[in-house]
């Protein structure tokens, strides 16, 4: 009976824990046998004589109740294996099972349901990264095995200086985050030094000590980002600054900082960026020494992320031809630059403008008929327009280079060849292709002053391209000195901040009126 009772208020016990339909089942099954038996029992206890069928009743209920007990006892023991095993894998996946730690799923969710509570609680909250430096040099060193041993020592460490009610999480390999509420009552400088003091001292691999140096970033919400990966995103922005100066620690400032994005972001990024066309052409004035009064631009594409910061695009270019996404950019630039030349036709302004292509835009047959169709929509003169190519990019394909530029300058339009003197083409390839104008690269040009090699490789360069007719231009003029010599030795074209830096379209109107102006008064004087 005792064993009856017993049963019955552990599966009620399991079911208020389980909450599960099945588990449920357990207690009218108990609660049956149990007023069963107690019925059955008062009945007999009023016989004189207790018959066989009464026996073998008597028997069944006990026997049912025992059976009954350990089969709830087998089915209790399996749920709370299945129970266990259940928050195993809830705990695994969103914990580090190196070090025991949340994860950066995690992590991004804690944050994340924090930013949720600002709008009642209005908690303020700091992000600090902790990361390890030089980290893969002790791997190499100690193997990955060792270095994980490091690394849980280390978690270790930080773990006991952590207060239980700071949330603490291996957010990557070798970088640790943790939540920091009501920054505004803390001093966070102190407190970052408070920590690296502490971490600063030898843990031991191998009988050896090792020394584990750190950075930290911070970020604060709602200062620095308005959801869990812009706010974290900007606290690691800010320990790749503080790495960057070589500084213990920073705390995120826009205006100094610039975005780290690994190339899986950057590309998931551009997608949503291309669907949109989020870029912006700037435009750098490059200088014609032959005829001052002629203007020239080159339109460089910049990719803005706001609050006053972008993507370089030697960042972001490599991956669009990887994806092919280079061709939605290019023809976005192209009919961005033909449209402004229209807009400023209509001014009575004509300048030539150079536009950069990449090595899979010189292998697409489709580019010379977009070219076509954009001189028809918007009625510009083709030879307003220069396009440049690399020289590597060139010559990884020459014949079919030199197919698609032909068809492209029957159009009208000017080629040139970009970053001149970095790679390995034939003079003999060279002479074949259909180019205007070379431009020297910026590696020669800077130090020419100072370089007698490349003071020789400029001088040649020269003579080269005024030999198969093709106009020169050097990049990367930074001072007037420059400028002047390149001006001596025969230069037709000088860009660089010398002359001009690059403008966005407001800025570039405002050049263009001041130079007509100025223009004008020259020309009415004489």
């Amino acid at each position: 009976m005792l064993a009856l009772i017993s049963a019955l208020k552990s599966s009620i016990a399991l079911y208020r824990r389980d909450r599960r339909p099945s588990t449920f089942s357990f207690i009218p099954v108990m609660l049956g046998f149990v007023l069963g038996y107690v019925i059955f029992a008062a009945f007999l206890s009023r016989q004189p004589e207790a018959t066989t069928i009464e026996f073998i009743v008597a028997a069944v209920f006990f026997g049912g109740g025992i059976f009954c007990v350990m089969i709830f006892g087998v089915v209790s023991q399996s749920m709370e294996r299945i129970a266990f095993a259940e928050f195993q894998q809830r705990h695994n996946e969103s914990h580090d099972p190196l070090t025991g730690l949340p994860n950066r799923r995690f992590l991004l969710n804690t944050i994340g349901q924090q930013v949720i509570d600002y709008n009642t609680s209005q908690q303020h909250f700091a992000l600090i990264i902790i990361d390890i430096n030089n980290f893969n040099n002790i791997n190499e060193v100690f193997s990955h095995q060792k270095g994980d041993v490091l690394l849980a020592q280390f978690s270790t460490r930080l773990k006991e200086f952590v207060e239980d009610e700071i949330f603490l999480a291996r957010s990557s390999g070798n970088r640790f985050t943790m939540i920091l509420n009501d920054p505004e009552n803390i001093n966070i400088a102190q407190y970052i030094e408070s920590i690296q003091s502490y971490l600063d001292h030898p843990l031991t691999i191998n009988d050896h000590d090792v020394n584990l140096t750190n950075t930290v970033g911070v970020a604060l919400f709602p200062e620095h980002g308005s959801n869990a990966e812009e706010v974290l995103k900007r606290a690691e922005v800010a320990m790749y600054n503080a790495k960057r100066i070589q500084a213990p620690y920073a705390i995120y400032e826009p205006a100094a900082s610039s975005h780290f994005y690994d190339k899986t972001e950057l590309a998931a990024m551009l997608h949503n960026a291309v669907e949109t066309m989020d870029f912006e052409l700037h435009f750098q004035p490059v200088l014609n020494v032959h005829n001052p009064h002629s203007t020239t631009f080159e339109a460089l594409i910049r990719w803005p992320l706001g609050d006053g910061y972008s993507v370089r695009p030697d960042d972001f270019i490599p991956i669009a031809e990887q994806t092919n996404a280079i061709k939605q950019i290019t023809h976005w630039v192209l009919e961005t630059t033909v449209a402004q030349l229209a807009v400023w036709r209509k001014l009575s302004i004509t300048p030539q403008v150079q536009v950069n292509l990449s090595a899979k835009d010189i292998e697409d047959d489709s580019l010379e008929p977009y070219l076509s169709k954009l001189f028809s929509r918007y009625a510009i003169n083709p030879a307003q327009l220069t396009l440049e190519i690399t020289e590597t990019s060139m010559m990884q394909n020459p014949a079919k280079a030199r197919s698609v530029l032909e068809k492209i300058k029957k159009l009208g339009v000017s080629l040139s060849i970009d970053d001149f003197g970095t790679g390995f083409s034939s003079l003999s390839i060279l002479s074949n292709m259909p180019i205007d104008e070379i431009k020297i690269d910026r590696s020669f040009v800077t130090d020419l002053l100072y370089s007698s090699n490349h003071e020789a490789i400029v001088r040649s360069t020269i003579y080269l391209a005024h030999s198969l007719d093709c106009r020169v231009v050097a990049e990367g003029v930074e001072t007037e000195a420059l400028g002047q010599y390149l001006v001596s030795i025969g230069c037709d074209k000088i860009q660089g901040y010398w002359y001009g830096r690059p403008m966005n379209l407001a800025q570039t109107d405002a050049w263009l009126n001041e130079t007509l102006l100025v223009n004008s008064r020259v020309a009415s004087q004489n």
